[in-house]
């Protein structure tokens, strides 16, 4: 898969663009149990053995753009042609949450979700819908619809505050979980591609054009911030208030130490699209992207360490963290594990 990007596309957000960066839709997909190399989890803890990478090609040619834990056990991968699997075991095994089953209403399109705990998540799809789900995953019920825009992220705090973005400079809130959901909004239209919030009040949102906006009072009132760039910005991640990183295409990478008064352009070893960044700490970074490429820094970006794998060349598309390891999902199925 190649990323492809056009500057001048702007409208709704539709699945060329969307696809552009996050891979081909509505690839076959069979149902599948990883017992390869991610059950060395327990070995390792059993043996007592320093925790070493692994990735797991599993059998699907599903595009996983989305991956969150909630614990070191229970988590959820899922993408293209309504893709979506539950692990209660570590990754040891992975469940299919399948929209075969009528009963589980899940969307064809998955760009993003986020779970709160191991029984409450929130989806979003790239028609434009919110699902949510009160018991890990097995039945979704639409909250939202018909949002021509399209959405492309989901965030949530355990106060059942919660921000959705989207094309067109969509952004909606909800104050009650999802029980009702309104539009937010910027003065721009271009498309926003993440948001990230560090509580209840403060947070930022990423998009085309090198967009950054913050908030300081939950959505309210958003204020444009400089990133300095023209491209498109597709991640962002704060460790705290002050502390953050934006990863693009093109091999942007932004850091700010003031909350984005100030995004500053890093160096980096490798240039490539980055789709996707996680601030752990003030000092700890980690960034995905294309042809299987991980960077790391434990010194705020001074250094970076390569992190890709020889045997792994599928683009990867979202990363998360859970105590010792970071997870990374990517094109054809690929989910990665590395140690911190």
């Amino acid at each position: 898969m190649t990323a492809h990007y056009k500057s001048d596309r702007i409208g709704p957000v539709n699945s060329d663009l969307f696809l552009s960066y996050h891979g081909s839709p509505n690839l076959p997909m069979r149902i599948f149990r990883v017992t390869s190399a991610l059950l060395l989890i327990m070995s390792y803890i059993l043996s007592g053995c320093e925790p070493t990478s692994s990735i797991s090609d599993v059998p699907t040619q599903a595009h996983l753009h989305h991956i969150h834990f909630v614990d070191q056990n229970n988590g959820w991968v899922g993408g293209s042609g309504g893709t979506l699997f539950q692990t209660t075991n570590g990754g040891q095994s992975w469940l299919p949450l399948t929209n075969n089953d009528d009963s589980t209403n899940l969307p064809e399109k998955i760009n993003s979700f986020f779970f709160t705990s191991r029984e409450h998540g929130w989806l979003v799809s790239l028609r434009g819908e919110i699902y949510y789900t009160n018991n890990g995953g097995r039945v979704w019920r639409q909250q939202a619809g018909g949002l021509a825009n399209g959405l492309t992220d989901i965030f949530l705090t355990k106060e059942s505050l919660g921000w959705a973005v989207g094309g067109g400079g969509l952004i909606l809130h909800t104050r009650n979980g999802g029980s009702s959901w309104e539009k937010q909004g910027t003065p721009d239209t271009h498309h926003l591609w993440a948001t990230h919030f560090v509580n209840r009040q403060k947070g930022w949102v990423v998009g085309e054009k090198g967009t950054i906006w913050m908030t300081k009072n939950g959505g309210q009132k958003w204020q444009s911030q400089k990133s300095g760039v023209d491209l498109p910005l597709l991640d962002v991640s704060f460790s705290d208030e002050k502390n953050g990183w934006v990863a693009g295409v093109d091999g942007t990478v932004l850091r700010t130490t003031d909350g984005g008064q100030f995004w500053r352009l890093q160096n980096t070893p490798e240039q490539r699209t980055w789709r996707s960044v996680v601030a752990v700490s003030k000092s700890e970074v980690w960034i995905a992207g294309e042809d299987g490429m991980l960077l790391q820094s434990s010194q705020a970006g001074d250094n970076w360490q390569v992190k890709k794998e020889p045997k792994s060349a599928n683009h990867l598309m979202n990363l998360c963290i859970q105590k010792r390891w970071i997870w990374a999902c990517g094109a054809n199925g690929t989910i990665h594990r590395l140690p911190r």
